[in-house]
């Protein structure tokens, strides 16, 4: 009989800016009959929407990582949102490319998933990822959200 294990994931950015950013990761645990049995989520909270920073708060560590950690499941389904607080000054959107988001999954001391995901710096990410213990089961890429007002 396998073991169950608890799968780890964490993001990261080396992006100099990434104090702009607030993250968050919600994640699911299921069984192998496809029952959730549990439920995870992690924040890395700078400032409030809309803060408009002109500096990355005094102490903040700027190459700061979030990590999320589940009960011992079969798959999980995990929601990435990093949403900016702080827009570029300008309204140049060309002079701002996506910056890279470093995604690592674990299921015990295996790595299933090392990716860099490119996001947006005016409209952020939100990303869905599938994953079993085996493998990457089903990844939505990074999408913009939608604001109205």
């Amino acid at each position: 009989m396998k073991s169950v294990e608890k799968f780890t994931v964490e993001i990261r950015s080396g992006f100099d800016q990434w104090w702009r950013y607030n993250a968050a990761l919600m994640c699911g645990a299921f069984d192998a009959s496809g029952n959730r049995i549990g439920f995870a989520s992690a924040e890395s909270r700078v400032a409030e929407m809309g803060s408009n920073l002109e500096a990355p708060p005094e102490g903040l560590d700027l190459h700061r990582s979030l990590t999320l950690e589940t009960v011992p499941c079969e798959r999980i389904v995990l929601y990435i949102y990093v949403i900016p607080h702080t827009l570029p000054r300008d309204n140049e959107i060309g002079g701002h490319p996506p910056f890279p988001l470093q995604v690592r999954i674990r299921y015990g001391d295996r790595t299933v998933l090392d990716k860099e995901y490119s996001i947006n710096q005016w409209g952020g990410a939100s990303i869905e990822l599938k994953v079993s213990q085996l493998s990457l089961i089903h990844i939505s890429e990074p999408t913009r959200p939608l604001y109205i007002s």
